[in-house]
């Protein structure tokens, strides 16, 4: 749980404070493969704003939506019946992690807790995110479909919690 929510996070951080947009709209696949070579593929639908909302809508193989709001994190996992609630202090400070950004060409790369994380630009827009986590897994995130700086309405951003579902607080 905590990778992707640093992989998330570590995007919040790239889209807002190296690249000139404020909102973005796009859809993505990530793609983790373990060590033998054992891969899952997620995709699903993002939505982000400059304020900090941001909401991931994981699709395949799984539905479960992320929703960062201004101190918290909701996850909604339907296949669970649950709903979890994270403060986000538990998210690296995005200060230390800008404070290791290296530019060069089309990429970003950031070091973090001894995490490489390698982010392709091209055009003023992600095109992905690579990394290999603690565990050995390799990660990439690859974005599509892109339009930046579309007016975003705040309700996306509101979650409902079905009145039959677990609730977590972490």
């Amino acid at each position: 749980m905590l990778k992707i929510l640093l992989s998330i996070c570590l995007f919040n951080i790239l889209l807002f404070a190296k690249i000139n947009i404020n909102s973005i709209k796009a859809n993505f696949i990530q793609t983790i493969t373990n060590d033998q070579n054992e891969t899952i593929k997620y995709s699903g639908k993002l939505f982000a704003k400059k304020n900090g909302f941001v909401l991931w809508i994981y699709q395949k193989p799984i539905q479960k939506k992320l929703y960062f709001l201004k101190n918290k994190i909701v996850i909604i996992e339907p296949d669970l019946e649950q709903a979890i609630f994270a403060k986000t202090d538990k998210i690296p400070k995005i200060l230390n992690i800008i404070q290791n950004v290296k530019n060069t060409d089309n990429h970003i790369v950031i070091k973090y807790h001894d995490i490489h994380y390698k982010v392709t630009i091209k055009n003023n827009k992600i095109l992905s995110i690579n990394y290999i986590d603690k565990i050995g897994n390799k990660v990439k995130i690859i974005f599509k479909n892109e339009d930046i700086n579309l007016i975003i309405d705040n309700s996306i951003f509101q979650y409902n919690i079905p009145k039959d579902y677990d609730i977590l607080i972490n």
